[in-house]
């Protein structure tokens, strides 16, 4: 039976392509087991499994031998992937008192209700496993996860859409998608189908051997039939794991040779196209092996610039069961490079395993050495600048990463889609490809324009709208003063300064963006214009200066500068505008004095105005001293002594006015 948790996140050796994490070998229980034993301790879970459940009907009076066969079924289905068989063996090993004598039957039950998405029932299981003296670390992690699951599937945090590859998945293994061609309208994936080469059944899976396969999408977006690559790279062995390079002109993969019912090590082998072919395949010989040295090379992936070759193994001096290793081209070849781990900061002490070197040079890989929704579940880490330069590893996203396991993920270039390995629940075999992509943000932007005093609408008010990419675009407002844009005319991270008119009204406008939203939005705006009405005076933001002074008051309370832009912006949207610009003063101090500095002061805004571009011709600077008093000196004397000097500021003010609405630029 298994001694270690390593057995409990075991998988197929036919989905990893025999990178599996090996069970600990089950003891035989009898001589009455020892062939179903050593079927389990070769991974012939197929095997196994029949083995067991004949034993079981068997085994009639040893309700211990009873109870262990029930396990161990339970076992070999779990590993071939088989959940609901498994939780059937295991619910009746432990009628038979089998979790008095292993708790970790509980355990692996908890997981295979996990991975058929019953997460109450596992967690229940979960908690017996703690209850009988299990790991309580491992217990409530699995909890943990398991809640967080239930919670992604009812609540998604990504906008990812996943389907199922229907017409491209068989009741068999279906996995390690790769795209190829110019339009990247071409498909290779392995697969364990009936119709792939040669005869025999693969004693681990029950299934024939892996083949590579090919498919074709037509101007329908439909895949084709797969069919087989050329008898090159198809042979009676192995074959899976598969990269292009970037011109498509050779192909590597991986390739586990069988002799007599015995695996050998995997290697990476290579082919040159030919025609609509391949040429003869051989292998990159990354390890010299000899007869000690089983270790297993596979799953390349190539660097977008061809130059280094990332791939899965084994080998000596990694941090764990299988890591990213990675070799060096030398003037275009990889003979002879001496393999690099690729390093702590993406290998882990669990398996690490199906790298994909996206075109953007993002990294992407599967492991279940970090913490997430699965057993193995995918990870992204974004490229730096750099030679193999990537930032802090992420796990993608539910629905991308589920409770079961997320492998070998592969994007078209140049674009937020792909496919990807999952045996999730809902699949047509025990591996199946799955699409997914990223939809496109959706944002609509609602303008709504009205009179300022009397709220009515505008209609035929004119939008302009002029995107950060120097792109301008006119609109106007329909018989309810409405614009709406909602048919994709605004795009993602995009920045567009809004400029608002209508004859007669001085127009207005803001800066809108869709940068760092990561929803879909509606941009709502009302604009109010305010109707252009000669020699009226309006109120602008307030300028201050100092006691007796022209100079523009900046201070904790007031940036007399920022608020003169407001008119900057008024003038440069309103090109035909000519203003007046009057300065008041209170009534203390002399008459002569303050008319004084109130022309100053108007002439610091005009001159403050030419300094940011106005034209000096539309603006006219007029101090009025204390002739034009808002407050009287009688009215602020009756008032309360704390009211009188915000009084007195009130008749302090800078304001303008619209003298001509004819201006022309250059003229």
């Amino acid at each position: 039976m298994p001694t270690n948790l390593q057995a409990s996140v075991a998988r197929l050796s036919a989905t990893f392509l025999f990178f599996l994490i090996a069970a600990s070998a089950a003891f035989a229980q009898s001589d009455l087991t020892l062939e179903a034993d050593q079927a389990f301790e070769r991974r012939g879970y197929h095997e196994a499994a029949r083995e067991y459940v004949a034993l079981y009907a068997k085994v009639k009076s040893d309700v211990q031998l009873k109870a262990y066969c029930a396990f161990q079924a339970g076992e070999s289905y779990r590993l071939h992937h088989e959940p609901a068989m498994a939780t059937e063996w295991y619910d009746k090993a432990i009628g038979l008192k089998y979790g008095d004598r292993d708790n970790m039957v509980f355990l692996v039950y908890g997981d295979a209700l996990r991975d058929q998405e019953a997460y109450d029932e596992a967690i229940e299981m979960y908690a017996r496993y703690q209850s009988a003296g299990g790991d309580s670390n491992v217990a409530e992690d699995r909890i943990e996860k398991a809640d967080l699951a239930a919670i992604m599937i009812e609540e998604p945090e990504s906008r990812y859409i996943v389907e199922p590859m229907v017409l491209l998945n068989s009741a068999s293994y279906d996995f390690c998608p790769t795209f190829t061609g110019k339009d990247q309208d071409e498909l290779v994936f392995a697969s364990s189908r009936e119709s792939s080469t040669g005869t025999d059944e693969d004693p681990i899976t029950g299934q024939s051997y892996m083949d590579l396969f090919h498919s074709d999408l037509d101007k329908k977006g439909r895949w084709s039939e797969p069919e087989p690559l050329s008898n090159t790279i198809c042979t009676p062995h192995n074959e899976g794991g598969a990269c292009f390079d970037s011109k498509g002109k050779t192909i590597y993969f991986t390739r586990c040779m069988d002799m007599d019912g015995s695996n050998l090590a995997c290697d990476i082998f290579f082919a040159k196209k030919q025609g609509n072919g391949y040429g003869a395949s051989m292998a990159l010989g990354l390890i010299n092996r000899d007869e000690n040295d089983s270790s297993q090379v596979g799953h390349p992936t190539l660097s977008p610039d061809d130059n280094i070759l990332i791939f899965a193994s084994d080998m000596p001096g990694g941090f764990g069961g299988k890591d990213l290793w990675y070799v060096e081209a030398v003037d275009g070849s990889f003979a002879g490079s001496i393999p690099q781990n690729l390093g702590s900061a993406i290998n882990t002490a669990g398996d690490d395993m199906f790298p994909h070197y996206r075109d953007n040079g993002d990294l992407y890989w599967s492991t279940n050495g970090r913490e997430g929704l699965g057993s193995l579940d995918i990870w992204k880490a974004e490229g730096r600048e750099g030679k193999l330069a990537f930032a802090e590893p992420t796990a993608l996203p539910y629905p991308l990463n589920s409770s079961s396991d997320d492998f070998a993920i592969a994007f078209r270039d140049g674009a937020e889609e792909g496919m990807f390995t999952s045996n999730r629940v809902g699949g047509k075999g025990v591996d199946d490809l799955y699409s997914f992509k990223l939809p496109p943000l959706e944002f609509c932007y609602q303008a709504y324009v009205y009179d300022y005093d009397t709220g009515m609408p505008l209609s035929g008010a004119t939008l302009t709208l002029e995107s950060n990419d120097g792109s301008s675009n006119a609109f106007t407002t329909d018989s309810e003063g409405e614009l709406s844009l909602c048919e994709g005319e605004i795009g993602e991270n995009t920045t567009f300064n809004v400029d608002v008119a209508f004859e007669g009204y001085i127009g207005t406008g803001d800066l809108v963006t869709t940068a760092g939203l990561t929803e879909s939005t509606t941009l709502a705006r009302e604009y109010l214009l305010k109707e252009i009405v000669l020699n009226k005076e309006y109120d602008m933001p307030v300028v201050l200066y100092p006691l007796g002074s022209a100079e523009l008051l900046v201070d904790e309370s007031v940036n007399s500068a920022d608020s003169l832009n407001y008119l900057v912006d008024l003038l440069e949207r309103n090109e035909n505008l000519v203003i007046q610009l009057e300065a008041h003063t209170d009534s203390r101090g002399g008459a002569s004095a303050n008319k004084k500095l109130s022309q100053d002061r108007a002439e610091t805004c005009v001159n403050y105005l030419a300094e940011k571009g106005i034209a000096s011709e539309r603006m006219v600077p007029v101090g009025y001293g204390e002739e034009a008093l808002l407050v009287s000196d009688a009215e602020i004397n009756r008032m309360p002594a704390n009211d009188r000097e915000r009084a007195h500021q009130r008749n302090r003010r800078t304001v303008f006015k619209i003298i001509r609405f004819d201006y022309k630029p250059g003229e």
